[in-house]
């Protein structure tokens, strides 16, 4: 009976492995399809740009699903603030003004009252100190040059009714760029608005904030305005693309990471996961300058 037994189970038990084994195996393959109408976008190339970034990230953004840092990496621990400079000011110190020195009077062989003559000297060191003075006079009513431009600080896109700040983010260890909380995050390597360069931020799309949940709605067309404390500099949208980013190939996720490249001309690149809580893709809007 118990030889009946464990012919029985060595038999279905065998069976059984080789089914778990088929089971596992297609359950560790990873498609690489997108969902629907991403190919046809993702057949973009991406833009060539320069060699040799560094400290550039190697990956797009990480998908919120399997990281555990979801508010990124602020580059200076929290927001940018730009130390204005003060106008320096024009008016002459005391130790920058000449000094005017008064003639030693002459001795005198017996007390007498000499009649009031201005020497000569007095006539020069008054005529240097009224020259000061008019320098001096010139110079503060000349205008300050203006503060310097702050950090790119708000970013405005009308088609989606986007009002959101800007902070500076890092690089995570694994390479990706970081994703700021409840803002937009502009990669600290990349220019500021209105510079020349590739201006790169991202936002999240389904979490803490989802500052770039409309992002996929951005059309050729569309603008987008980047704010640098009260200067504001428009950017018009010549791009969009989605792409492969989770379960794709090493040598894609590579060149999906080329849109955050430097570019010559001034343009600015945004990024955010997609679809809507899947987060599998990136989808990536390219604006240039106007």
């Amino acid at each position: 009976m118990a030889t009946h037994v464990n012919e029985r189970l060595a038999r279905y038990g065998g069976r059984f492995l080789i089914a778990l084994g088929i089971v596992l195996l297609f359950a560790s393959q990873r498609s690489a399809a997108g969902p629907a109408g991403a190919d046809r976008e993702a057949t973009v190339l991406a833009p060539v740009t320069a060699s040799g970034v560094p400290n550039a990230p190697a990956r797009l953004i990480a998908s919120p699903r399997r990281s555990s840092l979801f508010g990124g990496v602020p580059a200076n621990g929290g927001e940018a603030r730009a130390d204005r400079l003060s106008p320096r000011n024009a008016a002459v110190s005391a130790s920058e003004t000449p000094a005017t020195y008064a003639p030693s009077p002459s001795p005198s062989a017996a007390p007498q009252v000499a009649p009031t003559v201005a020497p000569a000297a007095d006539s020069t060191s008054a005529g240097t100190g009224a020259a000061v003075a008019a320098t001096d006079s010139s110079a503060s009513q000349q205008p300050a040059a203006p503060p310097p431009l702050g950090p790119t600080d708000r970013i405005v896109i009308p088609r989606t009714g986007l009002d959101a700040k800007v902070i500076d983010v890092g690089v995570l260890p694994s390479g990706e760029m970081a994703t700021a909380a409840y803002a937009a995050g502009r990669l600290v390597y990349s220019p500021q608005a209105g510079e020349a360069g590739n201006a790169v931020i991202a936002g999240h799309n389904d979490t803490l904030g989802e500052v770039f949940r409309r992002l996929p709605e951005l059309r050729v067309g569309d603008q987008i305005v980047l704010y640098r404390g009260e200067r504001a500099f428009r950017y018009v949208v010549e791009t969009r693309v989605i792409v492969r980013e989770d379960g794709a190939t090493e040598a894609q996720r590579l060149e999906n990471a080329r849109w955050m490249h430097p570019t010559v001309d001034a343009v600015a690149t945004l990024i955010s996961c997609y679809p809507y809580r899947v987060d599998t893709h990136r989808v990536i809007v390219r604006a240039r300058l106007i």
